[in-house]
């Protein structure tokens, strides 16, 4: 009972500081690149107003750049206190990426954020609008390593068990950095990071604008011709490398994707793609039991759901 009470707290513990973290890292990345749109224009008109309204995104950026780093850092602290038998095993190869992120990209934001936020009247605008670009750069360059630590969790490659000592050890490195699903899991991530920081900056100018507030009218309205755009190529992109991400869990981890979708009975397809009685359905919405159903039993209250779709 100990055992299990433990096992129970250690993973309420985990999920509720990922949850935390993960609300405020995709509005960072997202936020990030808005920012350094803003201080570009600001580089090229020159025009004082522009440095106002990119200094404004840079706050917001900061707050959830802050926010998502400390939460950052205890969430690598409870693999060691919460999942310290994992680690022991795993340590060679899941280590890795995490050392390298520490090393390499945190310590580029740390450098380059100082000089963002206390540099404007220090530093030439050419090195300061760097140095804007050069966080986001590192925010991201953290994210790759953090991610490809995430997908040799759910696709573990480049690894071999070493029976003398009990523990696995990395056999490739470059396997476990360029797997398939670090890569799908890396561009659908950046790019819906994209999309939400484009749809929170552009949801704060459609306020401004509703408000008909003349002292911000001028800001609302700039700054979404340059957001919007943006947004629109987010949008676009995170659909295709949703899809593609997608179809690698498909292939890799079909039951994830099973779970992911609801999915109790599935309609079974041939290697060549064709389906077999009558194939899986999509389910756009639906009201699941929370009991387990048993075979043939309806696992939904009710489900709205497109014949076929999935396979």
């Amino acid at each position: 009972m100990e055992i299990e009470a433990l096992l129970t707290w250690s993973r309420a513990q985990f999920a509720l500081t990922a949850c935390y973290h993960w609300l405020f890292v995709p509005l960072t990345l997202g936020l990030g690149i808005i920012m350094s749109l803003a201080e570009t224009k600001y580089y090229r008109t020159r025009k004082p107003e522009w440095k106002h309204w990119a200094q404004f995104w840079q706050k917001l950026f900061g707050i959830n750049f802050a926010i998502g780093v400390a939460t950052g850092i205890i969430l690598e602290f409870e693999f060691g206190t919460n999942w310290s038998n994992y680690s022991w095993l795993v340590g060679d190869i899941f280590g890795a990426p995490l050392a390298i992120e520490g090393i390499l990209a945190f310590f580029m934001e740390a450098t380059f954020i100082a000089v963002m936020f206390f540099g404007w009247n220090k530093v030439t605008p050419r090195f300061h609008l760097a140095s804007t670009w050069l966080t986001v750069i590192g925010a991201t360059i953290s994210a790759v390593w953090i991610l490809i630590a995430n997908s040799w969790m759910q696709d573990p490659q480049g690894v071999v068990f070493n029976p003398a000592t009990v523990r696995s050890e990395m056999a490739d490195f470059w396997a476990v950095a360029l797997s398939s699903t670090a890569i799908n899991k890396f561009w659908h991530t950046v790019t819906s990071s994209w999309l939400l920081g484009s749809i929170f900056a552009l949801a704060i100018c459609a306020y401004y604008m509703l408000r008909k507030d003349k002292k911000h009218h001028e800001f609302a309205l700039a700054n979404a011709r340059i957001i919007a755009p943006f947004g629109l190529i987010a949008a676009l992109l995170t659909a295709f490398t949703g899809d593609t991400s997608a179809v690698n869990v498909a292939e890799r981890q079909p039951m994830k994707l099973a779970a992911m979708e609801g999915l109790y009975d599935g309609g079974m397809n041939t290697p060549e793609g064709k389906s077999l009685e009558g194939g899986a359905s999509l389910s756009l919405f639906g009201l699941p039991k929370s009991e387990v159903p048993a075979p043939g039993e309806e696992a939904f209250y009710f489900n709205i759901k497109v014949p076929k779709m999935l396979s």
